[in-house]
This record gives C-alpha cells, sequence and structure tokens, in this order.
C-alpha cells in the first residue's frame, strides 16, 4: 500500500508561477468560475485529511475532508521537484477531484483551499504528497478517435458521447473547431476535463440553449477543467484553439467526468 506523505508546515500561498501570492488572485489561471474568491478570511477554514486514492501510472485521486460553511474547492498540485503549481480544478463542489495524464513513477504535491463566500477563502492547507507507479502504458486508443467527426465545426453537427468516457481529437487545420454533446439524466455536479494538450486549447461547456456555462483558458499546454453543476438535459462541449494552436499528429483528450450527477 502506498505510504502517503503529509507535511507539517503550512504551505506558503502563491499562484503558478509566483511563491507569494494568496489564493483567488492567480493571473495564470483563466478558469472562470464565478465563485473564485478574492481575499483570505481567518473564519474560513482549509480543509485537512488530504488523502491520495485509485493510484496508478498516470491518473490519481485527490480527496480532503469538509469544511463547515465552504462553498467550493480549490485545488492545486505539481511534481515535487517543480515550483510551479497547477490548478486541477478552481470551484469543485465535492470532496474529490480526479487528476489525468500524470507522469509514471513521479512524487506530486498538492492543496486544497476553501472559498467560503464570493469574497472569502482560506489559507492553503498543508501540503501532501503521492507517487505514481510503474511506467506509463502506451496508449491504446487512436489519435484521432472515431467521435472527433467531421461535422462536428458547429454545435449542430457535435458528435454525441457517453460521461466518464475519453475522447480523442485533433485540432487541424487551424483555427479547426471541435463540438460534442452529452446528456444529463440526473442533477448533480460533473468536470469536465481537457488534458494531453499539443498545444494552447481551450475549453467551454453551453447548455441545450446555446448559452455558455462554463469556460476554462489556461496557458500553453496546461489542461483545462470546468466544474459545473448542472441539471437533467443535453449540455455541448466546445474545443477550440488559442490563437493558431493546431497539431495534426497529436491529440487530446476530453473526458466528461460524472461527480454525483449521472
Amino acid at each position: 500500500m502506498l505510504a502517503l506523505a503529509i507535511t507539517t508546515v503550512i504551505a506558503g500561498c502563491h499562484k503558478e508561477i509566483s511563491t507569494n501570492e494568496q489564493p483567488g488572485n492567480s493571473s495564470d489561471t483563466q478558469t472562470e468560475i464565478a465563485t473564485q474568491a478574492t481575499g483570505v478570511s481567518g473564519s474560513c477554514s482549509a480543509p485537512g485529511g488530504l488523502s491520495a486514492s485509485n493510484i496508478a501510472s498516470t491518473t490519481a485521486t485527490l480527496n480532503w475532508n469538509a469544511v463547515s460553511g465552504a462553498l467550493v474547492y480549490t485545488v492545486q498540485y505539481k511534481p515535487t521537484s517543480s515550483a510551479t503549481w497547477i490548478v486541477a480544478t478552481s470551484g469543485t463542489y465535492g470532496l474529490s477531484v480526479n487528476l489525468y495524464s500524470l507522469s509514471a513513477n513521479t512524487t506530486y504535491d498538492f492543496r486544497v483551499y476553501t472559498n467560503c463566500t464570493l469574497t472569502e477563502a482560506s489559507g492553503y492547507s498543508t501540503t501532501a504528497q503521492f507517487t505514481t507507479s510503474g511506467s506509463t502504458p502506451p496508449s491504446s486508443s487512436p489519435c484521432p478517435g472515431p467521435y472527433d467527426v467531421s461535422t462536428n465545426g458547429i454545435i449542430s453537427g457535435a458528435a454525441a458521447i457517453s460521461m466518464n468516457t475519453e475522447v480523442k481529437g485533433t485540432i487541424a487545420p487551424v483555427n479547426d473547431i471541435d463540438h460534442y454533446s452529452f446528456t444529463v439524466s440526473t442533477r448533480g455536479t460533473i468536470n469536465v476535463w481537457l488534458t494531453t494538450l499539443p498545444a494552447n486549447y481551450d475549453l467551454a461547456v453551453f447548455n441545450s440553449s446555446g448559452a455558455q456555462i462554463g469556460v476554462s483558458k489556461n496557458k500553453g499546454s496546461k489542461n483545462e477543467s470546468i466544474p459545473l453543476m448542472v441539471e437533467p438535459g443535453v449540455y455541448y462541449v466546445k474545443v477550440y484553439p488559442a490563437g493558431n494552436a493546431n497539431s495534426a499528429t497529436s491529440c487530446y483528450t476530453l473526458k466528461v467526468l460524472p461527480i454525483t450527477a449521472t
């Protein structure tokens, strides 16, 4: 069994590149979540009980305990050898988040902070660690996959996908856009992930009326993630390039991960 190492010193608050900034002020992570806090409050506590489970060579699940009065949680992780924190999710309602596209046989740090209101956030939690296993297995999915169809350049031609299914696609040529649709049967939370990015791609989610309800615009090839509370119905995902970003040979991976929704 993997032993989880928990540090005893509260990590210094900082954004993805800086080491001195408080939660809620990161300019590098541009995920537009309405509940992102802008200040730090002594009455808003950071989560405890950090642990990692379901650890494999390229994936892991991060867990933490509930905080009384919490609105949402923000989770960051990084390889222990790196100084750059990566936002796994900013604004999740749940008490866990799944990570994808990790490096095999690598030790990672992670930390969580709480948004108690629209303007109040805790400091960072203590930093926990986990280590991925083995070696990275070769990909068995074709690139691009069967859902990246020729009609999906517009929302009316979106390819229907199932939740909890990995979808491989390419952005090519320049200005290519891919749309996918999925159906939610019961009210709950989901997290839409875009990983294994070969270039700077962005992610957006729309409801059945075509209104945008979430967007993630991280810089470079960082993972994109949109946590949402959803009602039953049809939703659309849009994968699109920033500027002239494209690759005809390397695929992105899209996954709609159900948390409490089905």
